[in-house]
């Protein structure tokens, strides 16, 4: 019987964990705000090998995500991204409405998330819950106060429930990517191969970590590329 992931956020990374999983005859729901992505990325996964199951969806809206929770799925790989401006920007430059927006994305996203597949996987005994974070979430840079401040909130929230939800079966881990993830945006920009990390690879390190066993359950995994700095505090 093959497994369900529900990936929130179909774009770019959530478009390569979705097809990832369809090559491995999941049935994938693709969850985002706009019907035509989510809708795009169904076929996509069932010409893969896959289910698609297009679900539209708003993080900010509670009631929209409540349909997760009735037949929860195996894994849940929420790689929500905030969008909007790409790069540094001073504390004092940033504008006042990106540390709400932030929020938003992130903390609150993620909170109305678990609260919503939650229940249904604790019930069941069973499940992974992985979130995708950034930089940002383990160590803080100059240029990215808003973001730093709600990657950090994230990171908290996860662990909360990671302690609280692994003595129940459920396995709930953080994947803060410590690097730029390739595309022809990051390229563009001058990053090497070397400072570059793969979206295959991420989805990947999402399928070790559904695999695990209760008995060595990693509760954050964080990636970085062959050309970053390995000893980064965490």
């Amino acid at each position: 019987m093959s497994e369900t992931l529900l990936v929130v956020g179909v774009r770019k990374l959530g478009r390569t964990v979705a097809l990832h999983f369809a090559r491995k005859g999941w049935r994938v729901v693709c969850a985002s705000r706009t019907a035509a992505d989510v809708e795009a990325l169904a076929r996509e996964v069932t010409a893969a090998g896959g289910q698609g199951v297009p679900a539209v969806c708003d993080l900010q809206r509670p009631e929209s995500l409540a349909r997760f929770g009735e037949d929860p799925p195996d894994l849940v790989v929420a790689a929500q991204t905030m969008g909007g401006r790409f790069g540094a920007l001073p504390l004092l430059d940033i504008p006042g409405a990106e540390l709400a927006q932030s929020l938003a994305a992130y903390p609150e996203g993620t909170w109305n998330l678990l609260r919503a597949v939650g229940p249904g996987m604790l019930a069941r005994g069973r499940g992974t819950f992985l979130q995708v974070g950034t930089s940002s979430g383990v160590r803080t840079k100059e240029g990215f106060a808003a973001l730093g401040a709600a990657q950090h909130a994230l990171r908290a929230l996860v662990q909360v429930a990671a302690r609280e939800w692994r003595t129940r079966g459920v396995h709930v881990a953080y994947l803060p990517v410590d690097g730029p993830i390739a595309s022809e945006r990051t390229r563009a920009a001058g990053f090497s191969a070397e400072r570059l990390i793969s979206p295959e690879s991420i989805a990947e390190a999402c399928a070790f970590l559904h695999a695990q066993r209760p008995d060595a359950w990693t509760h954050e995994l964080v990636l970085r590329p062959a050309g970053g700095d390995w000893s980064a505090p965490t």
